[in-house]
């Protein structure tokens, strides 16, 4: 493998670096990406944990040049679904992580806590993971979050995994797929038919939001354009209204957020709602303010509940209140779902 010219556009070259194990270059996907980024220089390693994992990282400040790990997973390719996050009423909830991290960078996000790297991991062997999912579904109906620790659609144009999934996931009828996004890309929904079993979970969030905690995502037009966009296509549409955040300062701006949303998207259409309070649990919460530079917005005052950072209960209760009132208007309550 040869090294190359350090000096790239980084527009045109996401990645300045790209590590990748041994034993992950026979794959589709790796040949794939070093095609696709012929001037990154390419580092070969033994496994993805010896440089995701080492000391003395600063997620932050890696951010802002990340690097790409091509790497082989290993067992387990499923996990269940933790109760920090929404089931939709299915008790057979599971999530998968094709790709570890995410390219968009929200100053909320558990993911800071949870790795000590930003750097993105990419896995390249696809076939394990369908697999394990295939087994899994067999037995019994499966709910698969499968967009949880990154942006699949936001990443799509740097490495397509749903072409690798996207025929598994057609022919799995007993698995339900939710593929959760902040991204604005359109042409995805040109590109593929929908699925019975396909729900795309659009993550939304008042533009004062966007622009103070949401750094580097599309802004809340994009995103209600690539709703429609996925609407007329057929594709069923699930909208996220998560974290939603309680202070004085943001408290005004939902109603308004709420009148845009269902003036510019028709809510029968959407299949349902999920709504949950800002959380993250006690263990990346203190990871994360235990780094010499954090987010402000960890710095607002929380309360814990069963290792669970978050609102008080009765703060959120009041606040749910409010906000239900207002969403009624528009969609019915058996639609929406709340953590």
């Amino acid at each position: 493998m040869k090294k190359s010219n350090k000096n790239l556009n980084r527009k045109k070259n996401m990645f300045n670096s790209i590590y990748i194990e041994e034993a992950a270059l026979k794959y589709p996907i790796s040949q794939y990406i070093l095609q696709k980024y012929p001037d990154s220089t390419i580092i070969p390693i033994r496994h993805y944990k010896d440089v995701f994992n080492r000391s003395n990282q600063l997620f932050s400040i890696q951010k802002h040049n990340l690097s790409l790990i091509l790497a082989v997973k290993d067992k387990p390719f499923l996990y269940k679904g933790p109760e920090v996050c929404q089931d939709f009423g299915h008790s057979n909830f599971y999530y998968t992580s094709f790709l570890l991290n995410c390219i968009f960078n929200c100053d909320y996000c558990y993911l800071q806590g949870m790795y000590s790297s930003a750097n993105i991991v990419a896995f390249v062997n696809t076939e394990d993971f369908q697999n394990e999912i295939a087994d899994a579904a067999s037995k019994e109906p499966l709910f698969l979050a499968a967009s949880y620790d990154t942006d699949l659609i936001g990443f799509h144009n740097l490495i397509p995994y749903m072409d690798y999934f996207y025929d598994f996931f057609k022919n799995e009828k007993n698995l339900i797929v939710e593929i959760r996004t902040k991204s604005g890309n359109q042409s995805f929904y040109e590109k593929y038919t929908p699925l019975e079993n396909l729900i795309i979970a659009f993550t939304l969030s008042p533009k004062e939001i966007i622009e103070r905690y949401e750094k580097s995502t599309p802004p809340l037009e994009a995103r209600i354009k690539a709703i429609n966009t996925a609407l007329e296509k057929g594709f069923k549409v699930r909208i996220c209204l998560d974290p939603i955040f309680i202070n004085t300062e943001f408290n005004n701006a939902y109603r308004s957020f709420y009148h845009h949303i269902f003036s510019n998207v028709n809510a029968n259409k959407i299949t349902d709602i999920g709504f949950g309070f800002f959380r993250i649990s006690k263990e990346f919460y203190k990871k994360i303010i235990k780094q010499p530079i954090y987010p402000n917005v960890f710095l607002e005052e929380f309360s814990e509940n069963r290792n669970v950072i978050t609102y008080s209960e009765k703060l959120q209760n009041e606040t749910k209140l409010i906000h239900f009132e207002i969403l009624k208007k528009y969609i019915n309550e058996e639609r929406i779902f709340i953590l």
